[in-house]
C-alpha cells in the first residue's frame, strides 16, 4: 500500500496549480461523486424511520454511509481509527441514529451513538470510507482522527444551514462541502474544504486546499503548501507561516500574504494585495489593484487597470 500521503498530495498538487495559473476549479476534486453518495444514501435509507438518521454500509461507495433525517439538525462528533485492513468510526449525534449493516450500538440502550467499520480496499488513489450527508438545518460535526489516516478518509456534505465543520485531533485529509448558507470550516492539516453560497469562514492548514462560493468568505491559510480560491464576491483571505498560493478569483478581493514565500494572485476585480515578510509572487490580474510587496525581494506584476504597486 502506497503511503497515504502520496495519493493525496497529487490531487493537491494539480488543484494547487490550477490556482497559480488562475484558472478557476468549480469545486476541488475530492468532491467529484457528492450527489452519488447522496443517491446512495437515499436508497439505504428507505426502510428507515423518518425521524432517525442512518448508518450503514454502502456496497456501492464501499464505504460507512451517514445520512440526516430532512428536517433534523445534528451535532455529530467522529472518532476514526485504523486497524489493519480496516477502518472503524464511533459516530455520536443529538439523534436517534438507525444502525444498519456494518454498524451497531456499543451501548443497546443509546441509540444515539453507532460503532462502525469498513474493510479497505487496495487502491491506487485515496478513497472515502465514511460519507455524511448532513441535509437541512444548523448542523455541526467534530471530527477526531486518531489513526492519523488520511488515505481512507471521511467526505462530508453539510447541506443547507449555516453548519459548523472543526477538525479536532491528527491528520485530517477528509473534503467538506459547506454547501448553502453560512458556514464556518475548520478543517487540520491536507484537508480540503468548499464552503458553497453563503458567506463563509475557513481555516486551513499545511497541505489543505480551500475554496470560497459566490459571497464574500473570509479565508485562513496557515501552513505549507497550502492553497486558496476565494470564488466570487469580496473575499479576505489571509495567510500565515510556510509558503502558501492565495488565488481571490473575482471580486474586490483582499489578500494579506504570511511569512513564507507566496504566490498571490488577484483574479479579476479591483483587489487589494499585501505579500507581507518574505520573496513574494504577486499578480493583479484585471482592475485597478494595489500591490505591496513588504520584507523581501518580492516581484509585484500589476495587470491590465489602473495600479498602484510599491515594493514597501
Amino acid at each position: 500500500m502506497p503511503s497515504h500521503f502520496v495519493g493525496r498530495r497529487t490531487v493537491r498538487t494539480v488543484s494547487a496549480v490550477a490556482l497559480a495559473l488562475g484558472t478557476g476549479i468549480s469545486a476541488p476534486l475530492l468532491f467529484a461523486g457528492t450527489a452519488g453518495a447522496a443517491g446512495s444514501a437515499a436508497s439505504s435509507a428507505a426502510s428507515s424511520a423518518a425521524s432517525s438518521a442512518t448508518a450503514a454500509f454502502s456496497p456501492s461507495d464501499h464505504g460507512i454511509l451517514y445520512t440526516a433525517a430532512p428536517g433534523q439538525t445534528n451535532k455529530v462528533t467522529v472518532t476514526a481509527t485504523k486497524s489493519t485492513g480496516k477502518v472503524s468510526y464511533l459516530i455520536d449525534d443529538a439523534v436517534s441514529i438507525d444502525a444498519g449493516e456494518g454498524c451497531s450500538y456499543p451501548d443497546s440502550a443509546d441509540h444515539t451513538k453507532v460503532s462502525c467499520s469498513v474493510e479497505t480496499l487496495e487502491s491506487q488513489d485515496p478513497y472515502p470510507t465514511l460519507l455524511l450527508n448532513l441535509g437541512d438545518g444548523n448542523d455541526t460535526v467534530s471530527y477526531d482522527n486518531k489513526g492519523d489516516e488520511t488515505y481512507y478518509f471521511a467526505r462530508a456534505d453539510l447541506g443547507a444551514g449555516n453548519d459548523t465543520w472543526k477538525h479536532v485531533g491528527g491528520v485530517d485529509g477528509n473534503a467538506v462541502l459547506g454547501g448553502t448558507g453560512d458556514d464556518n470550516l475548520t478543517m487540520g492539516d491536507y484537508g480540503t474544504a468548499s464552503g458553497g453560497d453563503g458567506k463563509d469562514t475557513i481555516h486551513t492548514k499545511k497541505g489543505g486546499i480551500a475554496q470560497g462560493g459566490n459571497q464574500n468568505d473570509v479565508i485562513y491559510a496557515d501552513g505549507e503548501e497550502s492553497a486558496v480560491e476565494g470564488g466570487a464576491g469580496d473575499d479576505e483571505i489571509r495567510g500565515g507561516a510556510g509558503r502558501q498560493t492565495l488565488n481571490g478569483d473575482d471580486g474586490n478581493d483582499k489578500i494579506y500574504g504570511g511569512d513564507g514565500d507566496d504566490f498571490i494572485y488577484g483574479g479579476k476585480g479591483n483587489d487589494i494585495l499585501y505579500g507581507n515578510n518574505g520573496n513574494d509572487t504577486i499578480y493583479g490580474n484585471s482592475g485597478d489593484d494595489e500591490l505591496y510587496g513588504g520584507p523581501g525581494q518580492d516581484v509585484l506584476s500589476g495587470g491590465p487597470g489602473r495600479n498602484i504597486v510599491r515594493q514597501d
